[in-house]
């Protein structure tokens, strides 16, 4: 970890974590199977991972771009071997800040 984590910096990690709805279908959901339920945390907790680790290489950007594997199965239609993920830090006007996580590129509002 960086000697430049300041505590103000080390809360943003604290903060409630919301994922854009195209981020959450294609880097948490997964097709009905077995297992669906576990792959599904198991994924989650590898996204809120990667997220992390991303905002603690860059903790002084806004902005941080990550990748983790592509859950989709073969001949999806969305299936690619990465899915590239945003991490920004969201503050609406009279709203509590939260971590939001999106698809590259996609654009809130």
């Amino acid at each position: 970890m960086p000697d430049s984590l300041t505590p103000e910096i080390l809360n943003t990690l604290r903060l409630p974590i919301v994922f854009t709805p195209g981020a959450w279908q294609r880097a948490v959901l997964l097709d009905q199977s077995d297992h669906a339920e576990k792959l599904q945390v198991d994924q989650l907790s590898h996204v809120l991972r990667s997220a992390f680790e991303a905002r603690l290489a860059y903790p002084h950007e806004p902005y941080v771009m990550f990748e983790v594997a592509c859950v989709a199965p073969m001949g999806h239609p969305y299936h690619i071997p990465l899915l590239q993920l945003s991490l920004s830090l969201l503050q609406e006007p009279d709203q509590p800040a939260a971590l939001l996580i999106a698809l590259a590129g996609e654009h809130q509002r």
